[in-house]
């Protein structure tokens, strides 16, 4: 008897165990400081995903979810299919007075464009009714099991909508490794809010923008389709910035350059860890990204040394974009948010605000390589976190582990939404700041182990 109470204990235990270690998130309903609402555990979401269903009534947020969408409910028109579309994406748009696209906009019937609460699925809107294209919806998804971006277009000219997927003129805008266009930050132009009018806001709108989407909000919008939109409440004025709806920051465009930031961030980091040579390089990426980030801080011994390595690959230049074209990345074309693929020329330091797209993939590869690499792990649970690591949330973090995994929760593992819940309580600003706050802080230790593991040695 006593040893079957002992089984039984025993196997209680490790079922406990198993299911704790599985359990990705909590929700504590977080707890003030000061005026802005905290987690209190890394892993804490503050709000209960178990609230979230799926809505029948609404579109799967995919291409083909879209497709099936149009056709199970006879969806005639662009409209009909706007009032059906999810809450976060009628909250989280910006308009476009002036487009680079093949559309036409102007100020009074300005573009569209939904990004949704975390940039993966985009939709490009035209209202100005004498547009040639008026009726073909340009949509764009990111496959996250490839990390490969569909660009396709939904023609609504017909009595039955017509869906054309990848087709060819979205190379000349998005590329061959398709990607999305939009402003870096500070400078979103032809976008309402594009830092026009003069002011301290980094997104400051001018008069005229701001009178016009007043006009939209009160019903002035001269096209229906504004009409699905969803505002905040607030009082938009020049100099000031618009603030999205269910967001606690809100600031619009900064919140869509997170979002379709680290979207494609996390399709490079997809495509790049698909390659068969990715894992042999992971170390030799992160020692070229600390050279990238602050020239100088590999000895001219150990750049010889790496050299060497690379050799094995055909990798005959020493650079981290050399490294990513190994890898299948264009970082000319995959990076350069900001410019047209075929057009206009390349600049591949698109900013989300404190940080770029070099910065949110390698942060991917070091919490992928400490997922194996013990060693890794220890090095990151062995520094500790400063106390401001987590903008306005103090002593949030414990150890440069915790500031890791909380940046990957906010930033690539919460999507759809559950970031869009998430975000209406709490919104992790800052949280791009990946250089200063994750890579300076952990450079002697982890570039240490990594150049052992390595077996570079100074000559």
């Amino acid at each position: 008897m006593k040893n079957c109470i002992a089984f039984i204990f025993m196997f209680y235990l490790l079922v406990s165990c198993s299911l704790k270690k599985e359990e990705k998130y909590v929700s504590t309903g977080g707890e003030l400081k000061g005026k802005l609402l905290c987690p209190k555990e890394i892993n804490d979401v503050i709000i209960r995903f178990d609230t979230i269903k799926e809505n029948i009534a609404e579109p799967k947020m995919t291409i083909l979810g879209v497709k099936k969408f149009i056709e199970r409910n006879n969806i005639k028109t662009i409209e009909e299919l706007l009032k059906s579309l999810p809450r976060h994406l009628r909250t989280n748009f910006s308009l476009v007075e002036h487009t680079k696209g093949e559309g036409q906009s102007n100020l009074k019937f300005p573009r569209i464009v939904l990004f949704g609460s975390d940039g993966t699925f985009l939709m490009n809107i035209s209202t100005k009714p004498d547009d040639p294209k008026y009726d073909l919806l340009d949509c764009a998804e990111l496959i996250e099991s490839t990390g490969k971006w569909e660009f396709s277009q939904f023609d609504f000219q017909k009595e039955t909508p017509i869906l054309h997927r990848n087709p060819n003129s979205c190379i000349r805008c998005h590329g061959d490794q398709p990607r999305p266009v939009w402003g870096t930050n500070m400078n979103w132009p032809g976008v309402f809010g594009d830092n026009e009018a003069a002011g301290l806001n980094g997104e400051a709108l001018s008069y005229r923008h701001a009178l016009r989407m007043e006009e939209i909000k009160s019903g002035n919008s001269y096209n229906k389709r504004f009409d699905y939109l969803i505002w905040s409440d607030q009082k938009l004025t020049s100099g000031g910035i618009r603030r999205i709806a269910d967001n606690a920051f809100g600031a619009e465009l900064l919140v869509s350059n997170m979002a379709i930031g680290t979207a494609t961030a996390r399709g490079v980091f997809t495509r790049m860890k698909n390659e068969n040579q990715y894992k042999e390089l992971r170390e030799i990426i992160l020692l070229l990204g600390y050279e990238h980030m602050i020239k100088g801080l590999l000895s001219d011994s150990n750049k010889k040394q790496i050299q060497e390595i690379l050799l094995q690959y055909n990798i005959t230049s020493l650079s981290l974009d050399t490294v990513f074209s190994r890898l299948n990345i264009n970082t000319e074309e995959s990076f350069s948010l900001e410019t047209l693929a075929k057009e206009e020329e390349p600049k591949t330091n698109w900013s989300l605000g404190a940080g770029d797209l070099y910065d949110q993939v390698l942060l991917q590869v070091l919490y992928d390589l400490y997922q194996e690499d013990t060693n890794v792990e220890m090095v990151l649970k062995s520094i500790l976190a400063d106390e401001n690591s987590i903008f306005g949330c103090d002593n949030l973090a414990t150890t440069m582990k915790d500031v890791v995994d909380f940046k990957m929760l906010h930033m690539h593992q919460l999507l759809g939404k559950k970031r869009y819940e998430v975000n209406k309580v709490y919104y992790p600003q800052d949280v791009e700041n990946i250089k200063e706050k994750v890579f300076i802080p952990i450079y002697d230790k982890l570039v240490s182990y990594l150049k052992k593991k390595l077996k570079l040695n100074e000559i």
